[in-house]
């Protein structure tokens, strides 16, 4: 029993290494460096074609699922952009682009876990179409401190590059080490829930 106990697992942590190893578009954290008073949190995103697949900036439109669409990479809750948040930008590497959003922008078919108080950085590929395993650098978020990382998720999308989907689009969900922050409403957000607790107050009152 124990034999195929230990087959079963070896089996599966194969099974998970193999299927890891397919993953075309992954964001991978690699440290912080002081910007001034401010922290920069430092990403590299890596491009596995062994799946055959390619990255490509196609139409330049970030329309998720679409063919010819541009491929990208979104990373979820990064930080608050709200009164007293902690989120200064985004900085993107060569060949792609950075902005900021929230909530959004999710690859197609992929339901991440997305906190709408929270920002989200996404990183569109605007360089040639590429086929070759490639480690892209240069990618930062900058914050105004340095309280750590959590783990949130990101999804990608990227093309596929053989047989007869050749050309379709294709998703990716996945974690990576984020800066640590808090839920700071916007001030918009702030005024609409003053003005439902009025309402429920004046609904109360109508009530009596």
């Amino acid at each position: 029993m124990r034999r195929l106990a230990t087959f079963g697992l070896t089996a599966f942590i194969a099974l998970f290494l193999v299927s890891a190893a397919q993953a075309a578009i992954i964001a991978q954290f690699t440290g912080t460096t002081p910007s001034g008073s401010n922290t920069v949190y430092n990403y590299n995103l890596v491009f596995s074609t062994q799946g055959g697949d390619r990255l490509e900036s196609g139409s330049g439109t970030i329309n998720p699922g679409a063919v010819g669409s541009a491929d990208f990479i979104t990373l979820y809750d990064v930080g608050s952009q709200g009164v007293n948040g902690n989120l200064i930008g985004a900085a993107a590497g060569a060949g792609w682009s950075a902005s900021i959003q929230n909530p959004g922008i999710d690859a197609s078919q992929t339901s991440p876990i997305d906190d709408v108080l929270l920002a989200n950085v996404t990183f569109k590929y605007e360089g040639p179409a590429i086929t070759t395993d490639t480690i892209f650098g240069g990618f930062g978020i900058t914050v105004k401190n340095n309280d750590g990382t959590t783990l949130k998720q990101f999804t990608g999308q990227f093309t596929d590059n053989v047989g007869p989907e050749i050309g379709t689009k294709v998703s990716e969900i996945g974690r990576v080490a984020v800066p640590a922050g808090v839920s700071i409403p916007e001030p918009g957000a702030i005024v609409l829930g003053v003005f439902a607790v009025m309402g429920l107050m004046g609904r109360r009152r109508g009530i009596r």
